[in-house]
């Protein structure tokens, strides 16, 4: 698969090769235990160090993952990306990468921690618009997750775009596009790559890991070692994103794993899923009936 476009690369990652090009290869999206994963930060932070990546810690909803591997003794020559995906109102899923976990901590508390819902994982009281709104205050970059994701629901931003559940002038305030998610089909990732390229988004790419062996399927590189001038790289379009669709071994362990951590919020979930797709669903059958 090719999209024409240098900066996507759909192909397994060879850390030495990227590495030796002066790139530092990051997993931008991947999930631990404080989610819904079954990643330990130890664990997270020691597959890290055997790869030779750094990583983005993107829990739902929640920060204390990234927390963790801030404080944690062995991760100081680990480059950590702060950040976070949250499950806005409408369906879609956003990652907001922080210049400092500070900054995240505060965002976090001041925006996010009151408007968590009883499924955690799920959407918080917060439109997309919101997030954007809370965002601007800070000094980060925000970026629509999985854009087209996923089968049957609502949990990319262009795709509740095509479905008319969100303006389509909302992804203009996105400062970039996840081109290659772990989690997403080949068609789904290569619609996202063509898009990108043909709006001229930033990009970034991550597994959306929820199992150890997934983690590095999908890096983004940039040229520089810091999180400053990692995300400024990204911003100033220098990154690019090398990947590919997670083994479909993989993405039966995470299917599993990803059932076992919502069960307690399976009643709650189901409110979710029912509030988010109803209206399309009246839209549809209004389309019928016409």
């Amino acid at each position: 698969m090719s999209t024409g476009n240098p900066r996507i690369h759909f192909q397994r990652p060879v850390f030495e090769e990227i590495r030796g090009k002066g790139y530092t290869p990051v997993d931008m999206h991947l999930h631990s235990h404080h989610s819904d994963a079954a990643n330990g930060i130890s664990s997270i932070i020691s597959r890290a160090k055997q790869l030779g990546i750094g990583v983005a810690i993107t829990d739902h909803n929640e920060i204390q993952g990234v927390i963790e591997a801030y404080s944690y003794e062995k991760s100081t020559d680990t480059l950590i990306i702060p950040g976070i995906e949250l499950s806005a109102l409408e369906g879609p899923h956003i990652l907001v990468y922080f210049y400092s976990p500070g900054d995240l901590r505060e965002f976090f508390d001041q925006y996010i921690r009151g408007k968590k819902g009883k499924s955690e994982y799920m959407a918080v009281q917060l439109t997309v618009e919101n997030i954007l709104d809370a965002a601007e205050s800070y000094r980060c970059v925000t970026v629509a997750a999985h854009p087209y994701g996923y089968f049957g629901i609502n949990r990319g931003v262009l795709k509740c775009i095509r479905n008319n559940v969100l303006p389509a002038g909302i992804i203009d305030r996105f400062d970039g596009i996840e081109v290659i998610c772990g989690g997403m089909s080949d068609d789904l990732n290569d619609q996202a790559a063509c898009y990108a390229g043909a709006h001229d988004f930033p990009v970034t790419g991550g597994s959306d890991s929820h199992v150890l062996p997934s983690i590095g399927s999908v890096v983004t590189c940039v040229k520089a070692d810091t999180v400053e001038g990692f995300l400024d790289g990204v911003l100033a379009k220098e990154s690019i994103v090398i990947g590919s669709t997670v083994d479909l071994r993989f993405k039966c362990m995470t299917a599993g794993v990803i059932a076992w951590n919502y069960i307690p919020f399976t009643c709650s979930s189901l409110q979710v899923h029912y509030e988010q797709n109803m209206p399309r669903l009246i839209r549809y059958v209004k389309d019928l009936l016409r």
